[in-house]
Formats: structure tokens, C-alpha cells, sequence
């Protein structure tokens, strides 16, 4: 199966995956033959990508670091967290000050947030653990319907992979996947409350991190590890981050290196923060312009150092597969003038060099269909791909 965008489908064309309305009800199952219709209602849902099965990719599967049984079980429990705070308060046409306040006050003190989100990440690292994950090898598709879901699941197993990179022990990896599963929650206050004059929904934003930090931190399972980590997601290592305006210092994130920490951001935050991005630039699905794995890692490049930690961002390039398994790849330029142009859909990753990919060219330049090809592109000494998105 290939990847492929929603306004490229074609009549006729059959769905390679299955996709999950509200995170866990089907809405259209694998081998589904999609018509103008359906195709028309993925764009109202505003998915940008689908997998489709394409002539000679059959046996092409993308490597999906955990299974969507376990993608929905962690969607659904935190859609019934999430509900249970909204019924406990109500925060419509409440003042920014008077939120603050009863949070502080500990009123939400009782609805244990995260209840049952510890077994999730355990499920999570379970997997994780099981296939040895050691790369972030797919394209995680995300609809306006499910984005904060998709989007807390997804920052949560990159945040995991980049921890593992790091060789953090069992109970740090599991601190840091509870506080990037729950970096956003702050964000289900922020939507409830009505604007105040004098406060812009931008500087409401600004605050979701301290509004996700109260609602955690009365909470007597949270650890200062997991409620800072949601606190200083959104903190840069220059100091010009929010809420607090902290500083980092561009060290490997490990307890042991002499590192600074009074005023300095917390180590689990700097890569919460690295994970949050990538995802949110990542094929956003409220954005018009769709960018792809490899240019995203290209902007976070240029703000390492700066906004992001320095060595986190280097530790993300080696992890992050520039064309992943399963994306659909244009031949720019190749040893053979024949095939350049072409069209071709990645097979297979290459472990020692992640932008050498084996692929399987299906597509001549003129869009017609071939006999399949496979290359590895790892044993040609000119090649240049293109990602299709």
C-alpha cells in the first residue's frame, strides 16, 4: 500500500487502512472501495492522507510503532478524563482569574486525572519494548475529529523512542510518557473559557501549560517530573518561551552531566517540547499547507539552539525516517536517465542511512503505470528522491 493524498484519490481507488472515526468507531474499513462521496467526506473531516492499495505495493506495510488496539484504548481513556473534567466544572463565561483560582484552590483535586492513564503507558511501552522500536517509521494521519487525541498519543511515543536513545531507565521513561501523554490538557480549559476583554485567545494559549500543570499537580500520583513536564513544554532555550521564560542549556538530557538546573528547563520538557513540534508540523490537518517529515525536520534544525535543545534535535534526525515506509517518493535524479522522473513507493527503510531507502518504482514521469521495479536506493552511488506529499 502507498500513501496518498485525499484530493488525489481517484475513483475506484481501495483503502489500504482502516479509519477510525472519534478514535475508536470505524468509519471506513481496509479494502473499502472509496467513491467521490467518501472522498468528499474525508475532506470534510479534514484528513489530508489516506493509505491506498496500489498495484505492486501488496506487500508494503507501514511500520506502525503500536497497534490500533492499543491507539484506541489510550484515545478512549482519555476522552472519558477529559469528559469528567468538563462535567466536574464548568469553566463557560468564567474569567481567566477565577479558573486559575479554583484550580489552585484544589477544586478539581478529586477527579484524578490521571486515572488509568498509567496503564496505558505501560501498554504503550510494552509495545514499544516488544518490536525493539527504535525509529519513528511511519506518517501518523491525523483528522480534525481526533487531532488532540492523535496528537497527545503521537507526542507520547516519539517522546518515548527519544528517551530510550538516551538509555533512561524504566520509571524515567514512564514519567516521561505520562507528562507528554497529558502536555495538552491544559488546552480543554483554555477551549471552555470565554474571552475576557483584556485577554487575546493567543495570550489564552500562552497558559495552557499552567492550566494542565494545576490540574495534575494536586493529583497525589503525579510526580514533580510528570507535572513539570507539562508545566515547560512550551519553555525555548533562549528564554523567550512561555510560561515562565526559563532557559536551557542545549545539554544531553541526562541527570548526570553536570548540567545547571535552578532556572534552567526541566530535561523531560526540553523533549516533550522537540516531540509537541514535530507532530504539530507534521501533516497538520487545520493547516492548508501540508508539510512533509523531511521539511519538518528542516525547520527544527533551524531553530536548534534556540528554541529547541541543541542535542535533542540532533538526536531526532537519526530517528525520524526522512521517507518512511509506505510514502510515495518522485526519482529527481538517478544513475539511469530512464527512470528519473519516475514514481515509487517506499519498501523498506535502510537502518545505516534513513534517507537510503529501498523503494518499488510503480509510475513512469508521465504517471502511467509500470511493471514494478525494486531499488535499493543504499547500493547506487547518484540518487536523489523526492518525498510526494
Amino acid at each position: 500500500m502507498r500513501l496518498c493524498t485525499v484530493g488525489e484519490i481517484e475513483d475506484g481507488m481501495i483503502l489500504g487502512k482502516s479509519i477510525y472515526q472519534n478514535g475508536t468507531k470505524l468509519l471506513l474499513g481496509a479494502g473499502y472501495r472509496i467513491t467521490p462521496d467518501i472522498q468528499e467526506r474525508l475532506v470534510e473531516k479534514g484528513y489530508s492522507h489516506v493509505y491506498i492499495l496500489d498495484e505492486g505495493t501488496d506487500d508494503i506495510i507501514p511500520e506502525d510503532v503500536i497497534s490500533d488496539e492499543v491507539r484506541h484504548h489510550a484515545q478512549s481513556r482519555l476522552a472519558d478524563n477529559v469528559k469528567k473534567v468538563q462535567n466536574t466544572i464548568r469553566f463557560q463565561d468564567m474569567s481567566r482569574e477565577k479558573a486559575l483560582e479554583l484550580l489552585e484552590n484544589g477544586s478539581l483535586k478529586d477527579v484524578n486525572v490521571t486515572y488509568g492513564i498509567r496503564k496505558i503507558i505501560d501498554e504503550i511501552l510494552a509495545e514499544i519494548s516488544a518490536i525493539g522500536a527504535e525509529y519513528f517509521n511511519s506518517v501518523m494521519i491525523k483528522s480534525k475529529d481526533t487531532a488532540f487525541f492523535d496528537h497527545s498519543l503521537n507526542t507520547t511515543v516519539l517522546s518515548i523512542i527519544i528517551g530510550r536513545q538516551y538509555r533512561y531507565s524504566k520509571s524515567e521513561i514512564r514519567s516521561l510518557a505520562l507528562g507528554s501523554f497529558l502536555h495538552d490538557i491544559g488546552k480543554i480549559i483554555i477551549e471552555q473559557l470565554a474571552e475576557p476583554e483584556k485577554q487575546s485567545t493567543k495570550d489564552l494559549y500562552r497558559e495552557h501549560p499552567t492550566f494542565g500543570y494545576l490540574l495534575v499537580k494536586n493529583d497525589g500520583m503525579v510526580t514533580p517530573m510528570e507535572s513539570q513536564t507539562i508545566n515547560q513544554h512550551h519553555e525555548n532555550q533562549d528564554g523567550t518561551g512561555f510560561p515562565i521564560g526559563l532557559t536551557g542549556n542545549n545539554l544531553p538530557p541526562l541527570p548526570t552531566n553536570g548540567r545547571e538546573t535552578k532556572g534552567k528547563i526541566f530535561r523531560f520538557a526540553e523533549i516533550c517540547a522537540v516531540a509537541n513540534a514535530y507532530d504539530n508540523l507534521c501533516l497538520n490537518p487545520f493547516t492548508k499547507e501540508k508539510i512533509a517529515p523531511n521539511d519538518v525536520i528542516k525547520q527544527m534544525i533551524d531553530g536548534a539552539g534556540t528554541i529547541f535543545n541543541r542535542d535533542i534535535i540532533q538526536t531526532l534526525t537519526k530517528i525520524i525516517t526522512v521517507y518512511p515506509v509506505g510514502a510515495y517518493v518522485k526519482i529527481v535524479n538517478i544513475i539511469d536517465p530512464s527512470l528519473v522522473g519516475s514514481y515509487g513507493v517506499v519498501a523498506k527503510i535502510n537502518r545505516n542511512d534513513l534517507s537510503r531507502p529501498v523503494i518499488i518504482i510503480t509510475t513512469n514521469k508521465y504517471k502511467k503505470k509500470v511493471r514494478p521495479i525494486m531499488i535499493d536506493t543504499s547500493k547506487l552511488k547518484l540518487i536523489q528522491l523526492e518525498l510526494v506529499i
